[in-house]
């Protein structure tokens, strides 16, 4: 009698561990708000040149771009900004789930001051599209930047 339960168990621990990663790699729904919410929050501050409040939203390896970033504003670029009658906008375009971990999002932006070349006055671009890499790490999605953000080129 032992046996045949003990059996049983097994059986229904088996099922149960097999079907887990069907269940846990099918349902994106969740993970994919926080996705597309860590990346407006990066974007909106990203593009408006809110280097120091787009932090939470990238990797720790990433911090060094953002930091680099805000050590090439000009005094040039601070006064476009300034002459600006709005900001940069954006909108969350596809999400590409790789696996679990990895993902990568495409933002469309517009009326952003784009710095083409180290040491050169910024220019204002009226559209452009950049894809992000993001990986999840402890349930949390954050942006992981390999470089300065380019446009409409595949990081």
């Amino acid at each position: 009698m032992i046996f045949r339960s003990a059996k049983y168990s097994f059986v229904a621990f088996l099922i149960c561990f097999t079907m887990l990663p069907f269940v846990a790699s099918c349902n994106h729904e969740g993970s994919e708000k926080q996705l597309k919410e860590t990346a407006d929050l990066f974007s909106t501050n990203y593009f408006n040149w809110h280097f120091k409040e787009a932090l939470p939203y990238v990797t720790d390896d990433s911090y060094r771009w953002l930091s680099y970033a805000a050590s090439q504003v000009h005094q040039a670029d601070i006064d476009i900004l300034r002459n600006m009658s709005e900001g940069a906008s954006h909108e969350i375009g596809d999400i590409e789930f790789v696996n679990d971990t990895i993902a990568y999002v495409l933002v469309n932006v517009n009326n952003f001051l784009s710095i083409d070349t180290i040491g050169t006055e910024g220019h204002i671009v009226n559209e452009a599209t950049f894809r992000f890499k993001a990986v999840c790490k402890n349930n949390i999605w954050k942006i992981k930047l390999n470089s300065l953000p380019r446009m409409n080129v595949l990081e």
